[in-house]
């Protein structure tokens, strides 16, 4: 037959929680808010993109694994930080992984924390004879907060504010620097 290449796929067993179904249709019923389309529309929309931007199976979110329903509820949430799509609650605390919610907030500009248009907090130092105009950020930490929770973590201080909010500084890349219009290496 001359196979050329092949895929392993570990299942271990484990089904989509309750938390995780509950994020899932908590997040598709703020989108059915702003947009007024239907949650089943829209969970079939969304399930179409996943399979076709994974190359997945179709599934159902009444018993698909851990991993893809950990996979989907980003595709959600990313959707909601693109298109400035309001929520219940704060998406961090739907994020199954919060280094790559915090890193989306960064590309698209948003408060990690409320959703609001954010700025950028340099959580490495920055002043004192670094002028941020002409430093590489390259490596640098930032998080993107709001005008409100940039004041508050200047107030409280950093180490208070990452643990009340459970967020901490991302590396900044090229990528990043440039979304920012920042000098890097």
């Amino acid at each position: 037959r001359k196979i050329t290449q092949a895929e392993v796929r570990l299942d271990d067993g484990r089904t989509i929680s309750a938390d995780q179904r509950r994020k899932i249709y908590a997040t598709l019923r703020d989108i059915s808010l702003y947009t007024g389309h239907t949650t089943e529309f829209l969970k079939d929309y969304f399930k179409a993109d996943y399979v076709a931007q994974t190359g997945g199976e179709w599934f159902s979110t009444r018993d698909v694994d851990m991993t893809t329903a950990n996979r989907f509820l980003e595709l959600l949430i990313e959707h909601c930080l693109r298109w400035d799509i309001p929520c219940q609650e704060s998406m961090i605390e739907r994020s199954p992984d919060v280094s790559r919610y915090l890193y989306l907030c960064l590309v698209h500009k948003k408060c990690a924390i409320c959703g609001r248009k954010a700025e950028l907090h340099h959580a490495d130092a920055v002043g004192a004879g670094r002028n941020r105009r002409e430093i590489l950020h390259t490596g640098m930490r930032a998080m993107p907060l709001c005008s409100d929770h940039h004041k508050e973590i200047h107030n409280i201080g950093r180490e208070t504010f990452c643990t009340k909010y459970h967020v901490y500084g991302i590396r900044l890349d090229t990528e990043l620097c440039a979304i920012w219009g920042l000098k890097s290496a």
